[in-house]
C-alpha cells in the first residue's frame, strides 16, 4: 500500500474550506485526495488528475464512497488549465502536486522505474504513449546524454557513464533495468548507501516523461488558477525540482510594482517528521513549499 507523504502537513497548510474547490494534480492512489475530500462539505469539490490509468482506476475506487464530491481526469498536470475549464471551474481554493512516484509504480518490474527488480527499460508514467527509456537511449547522442546526467541526475561521473551506456547499448547488452544497474556499478563502483544507478535512473525517468518541462509549465500556469486566499502546495523529492519551485515561489512573492499578489506560506520547506521517516523511509527526501494568493 502506498503511503502518502506529508499527509497531515498537507491538510494543515492547504487550510481547507468546506465549500472550497480543490485539485490534487498528482492523484496517485488517492491518499491525499481522500483526506482533502473528507474535509469538504456538500458544496465542496475535489478534482483529481493523473496520467497513469492504473493509478486513476485505483484512486477512483478509493474515492467512490465520497460520492459526487470528487471527479477525476486522466491528464498530466501540465494540462491543469484545460482540466479546470472542462469542469467549469474559474479557479481553485487549493492545489496539491506531489512530484514523487507511487509505490505501485516503483514496485512493478514491468514499469522499469526501479532497479530493485529486473524489468524492461520503459520508465513511462503513462505506459500508453511516448517513447520508452530504451527507445530514448537509442536516439540520444553521447554529449546530450552526458549533459542530461549532469543536469537531471547531478552525476559527477557523467562522461564515463554516458560513454559506457551507449557502448553497451550498441553492443546489444543493455535492455533491462538490471543490466543498466550492474553497468553503473561497474563504471562508478559502490560508495556509501546510495546505489550508483540511482541518479542515472532519475535522469532517464526525467527525460522519458519530460518531468522538468512539465514542472516548468505547471509553475507558469498554476498560480494564476488560484482563487483569492487559495493555496498552492508542491511536494518535491530531489534538489533540481525543489530549486525550481523555490525560485518561482520567491519571484512571485516579490512585488516590484508595489502590489503584492502572492505570499510565501512556508519560508523554508516542510519536511517529514522523524516518526514519518521511520514508518516510511521513502519520505525522507520530501520537501513541501506552499504559496498563497493574497490579491
Amino acid at each position: 500500500m502506498h503511503t502518502s507523504v506529508l499527509l497531515n502537513e498537507t491538510i494543515e497548510f492547504l487550510n481547507i474550506k468546506p465549500d472550497g474547490f480543490y485539485v490534487d494534480g498528482t492523484l496517485g492512489l488517492g491518499g491525499h485526495a481522500e483526506a482533502i475530500a473528507k474535509k469538504l462539505g456538500p458544496h465542496g469539490r475535489l478534482l483529481g488528475l493523473d496520467v497513469d490509468h492504473q493509478n486513476l482506476a485505483a484512486a477512483e475506487r478509493r474515492l467512490q464512497p465520497l460520492g459526487n464530491l470528487t471527479r477525476t481526469r486522466q491528464v498530466n498536470f501540465r494540462g491543469l488549465q484545460g482540466a479546470l475549464a472542462a469542469e467549469g471551474w474559474k479557479g481553485a481554493d487549493g492545489m496539491l502536486f506531489d512530484l514523487g512516484v507511487a509505490s505501485s509504480q516503483l514496485e512493478d518490474p514491468a514499469r522499469g522505474l526501479s532497479f530493485q527488480a529486473d524489468g524492461p527499460l520503459d520508465m513511462r508514467l503513462d505506459p500508453s504513449t511516448g517513447k520508452t527509456a530504451l527507445q530514448v537511449l537509442h536516439t540520444v547522442r553521447e554529449r546530450e546524454l552526458e549533459e542530461a546526467l549532469r543536469e537531471f541526475g547531478e552525476e559527477r561521473n557523467a562522461k564515463r557513464l554516458s560513454r559506457s551506456i551507449l557502448f553497451e547499448l550498441s553492443a546489444g547488452r543493455l535492455k533491462t533495468t538490471g543490466e543498466l544497474a550492474r553497468l553503473c556499478e561497474r563504471v562508478v563502483g559502490r560508495h556509501g548507501k546510495t546505489h550508483p544507478a540511482t541518479r542515472v535512473f532519475l535522469m532517464l525517468r526525467c527525460m522519458v516523461n519530460d518531468e522538468m518541462g512539465a514542472l516548468d509549465d505547471l509553475l507558469a500556469a498554476a498560480p494564476a488558477c488560484l482563487n483569492l486566499r487559495g493555496r498552492l502546495a508542491i511536494i518535491s523529492f530531489h534538489s533540481l525540482e525543489d530549486r525550481r519551485v523555490k525560485e518561482k515561489f520567491r519571484s512571485l512573492a516579490k512585488s516590484p510594482s508595489g502590489e503584492k499578489r502572492f505570499s510565501l506560506v512556508t519560508k523554508k520547506p516542510i519536511g517529514p517528521s522523524s516518526d514519518e521517516m521511520r514508518e516510511n523511509p521513502r519520505s525522507r527526501s520530501a520537501k513541501m513549499r506552499v504559496l498563497e494568493r493574497v490579491a
